[in-house]
């Protein structure tokens, strides 16, 4: 059985970089747009992973940095072998309970809205099924609009 670990990273080391950069490449395309790799080698200069690690591999990570008070997932992504296999699920839960403990409550996320992207759907649909609810729709952010999902940790 694989042996699967979470890491927490305070603004990645290098090589930590290049195996988060990786899993977003293996993404972009279909689900990060082609600045994501130079803007996310940028972001996590000052942001920190969650990191899901199979037998020593990296295979999915969660960005993220606090704003206002609350924790934001600024991008979160699980390589393509192992999508569907609860990493993503893993990812959340962990942040979750590191960031309630440290006296947050609540954590927000934005995406890209299914009408723009259908494909977005999934993604709505995995943080609704995570506890997140749509809290407001934008129309002037990014190219076309984005919503904002918040889970309150209470």
């Amino acid at each position: 059985m694989a042996e699967h670990c979470i890491a927490h990273y305070h603004r990645p080391p290098a090589g930590v970089t290049e195996e988060i950069l990786a899993i977003v490449r293996a993404l972009t395309g279909r689900w990060f747009t082609a600045n994501v790799p130079d803007d996310t080698a940028r972001d996590l200069r000052f942001q920190d992973a969650l990191c899901v690690r199979v037998d020593g591999r990296m295979v999915a990570m969660l960005m993220f940095t606090c704003l206002d008070g609350a924790i934001h997932v600024t991008l979160m992504g699980t390589h393509p072998e192992y999508q569907g296999q609860g990493c993503g699920s893993r990812l959340v839960q962990h942040l979750c309970a590191t960031v309630r403990a440290l006296g947050f409550d609540r954590v927000v996320v934005m995406t890209v809205p299914p009408e723009v992207n259908p494909a977005y759907a999934a993604t709505v649909r995995f943080y609704q099924s995570q506890g997140f609810v749509i809290r407001k729709r934008y129309t002037e952010l990014w190219e076309s609009g984005a919503w904002e999902l918040v889970k309150e940790l209470g």
